[in-house]
């Protein structure tokens, strides 16, 4: 019997941060008159490769997270250098920042996420938002999206001093709900945050999976149930 459920927040309840090229193409294009000869497709492409690269590493998406500011300007200069465009490191910061706003200008509450969370709450389920990131960003989130009434409880990383997969998240999450993991799912669209993690403390763990990928023949959790619209958990 389920009595509460945690859920994530970025590209889960919200979209936020999922397919990032087509967001470097429109900063890039933004950006155009001051390309000089490089061209704008091999600059949004270095631009979208080098981030890919570089949010592969754990500690560095944690560092994108929480020193967002000072990485994502690195980022950028190193991807223009690396590329052969090294006057266009010179526009890392504006680059940087413009990408940052362009994602937070674009940010969209997915249309079914209050009627499952209203949903859950009218069946008496304790709520929790699980969710990396730095604390003024998330918490940004949280009331621009008009979710603070609807959580019982809120885990941000920053707040905490620790996130996803860290298990203390879980954890303390499930303490202030009063709550055993047995007891708990967890909802969200990374395969190790959100399903791996909660699933090795005796969660259920369900990937929200709104693109449609395969998962992975290597993954090392299967979910206990893969969902490609959260009203799919109405049924």
């Amino acid at each position: 019997m389920i009595g509460a459920v945690l859920f994530d927040l970025d590209d889960t309840l919200i979209f936020a941060y999922a397919n990032p090229a087509p967001a470097w193409r429109a900063v890039a294009e933004e950006f155009s008159a001051h390309l000089g000869d490089a061209p704008l497709d091999a600059v949004a492409n270095a631009l979208a490769d080098s981030t890919a690269v570089f949010l592969s590493d754990d500690e560095n998406r944690r560092r994108w997270r929480l020193e967002a500011v000072a990485t994502r300007r690195a980022v950028v200069r190193n991807a223009m250098i690396e590329a052969r465009f090294p006057h266009l490191g010179e526009l890392a910061p504006e680059i940087g920042d413009r990408y940052a706003a362009y994602r937070e200008e674009n940010m969209y509450l997915y249309p079914d996420a209050l009627a499952v969370i209203d949903a859950f709450r009218a069946r008496g389920l304790k709520l929790g938002l699980v969710t990396n990131g730095a604390t003024e960003v998330q918490n940004w989130k949280i009331d621009h999206f008009d979710l603070r009434h609807r959580f019982d409880h809120f885990q941000v990383e920053e707040e905490a001093g620790f996130g996803k997969p860290d298990g203390r998240a879980y954890v303390e999450s499930l303490a202030a709900l009063n709550v055993d993991p047995a007891d708990a799912m967890m909802i969200g669209d990374d395969l190790v945050w959100d399903v791996l993690a909660p699933k090795r403390l005796g969660m259920a763990g369900v990937w929200c999976n709104r693109f449609g990928l395969e998962l992975p023949k290597d993954a090392e959790a299967v979910p206990d149930r893969v969902i490609t619209r959260l009203n799919q958990l109405l049924d």
